[in-house]
């Protein structure tokens, strides 16, 4: 793949970090707090809701972009399944969770591979 170069490099530092984070269950544990990983996701270094605009920003590709977009619907979902004012152990205990840390390991997988085989011109 040749790589133009993104925009924002720092930001898709954030959100790689993030999606790994997310996709590693053995680091989800009593201490884990889910909620700057979902920030991130969601507003700082893109918006899994709608993620097409960041391509070239923190985005590679439209698989990327894809694979966000069915992050983005796992996170909304768990996000309205949720009480008012959650606490991490609510995060990490709903049924909701599970789909989040499937999709994040295979965006994460994605990521990574792309990262690898990028070779700017």
């Amino acid at each position: 793949m040749i790589d133009r170069g993104l925009t924002l490099p720092a930001l898709r530092h954030q959100l790689v970090t993030a999606v790994l984070t997310l996709a590693a269950p053995g680091l989800q544990d009593a201490d884990f707090d889910p909620a700057p990983h979902l920030a991130t996701l969601l507003t700082d270094a893109c918006d899994a809701t709608a993620p097409v605009p960041w391509l070239g920003h923190t985005l590679r590709t439209p698989e990327e972009a894809a694979l966000t977009a069915d992050l983005g619907t796992a996170l909304r979902t768990h996000l309205t399944a949720l009480p008012p004012d959650p606490t991490p152990t609510d995060h990490l205990h709903a049924p909701t969770w599970p789909p989040i840390t499937t999709t994040a390991a295979h965006l994460a997988r994605l990521l990574l591979h792309n990262d690898h085989q990028a070779r700017t011109p």
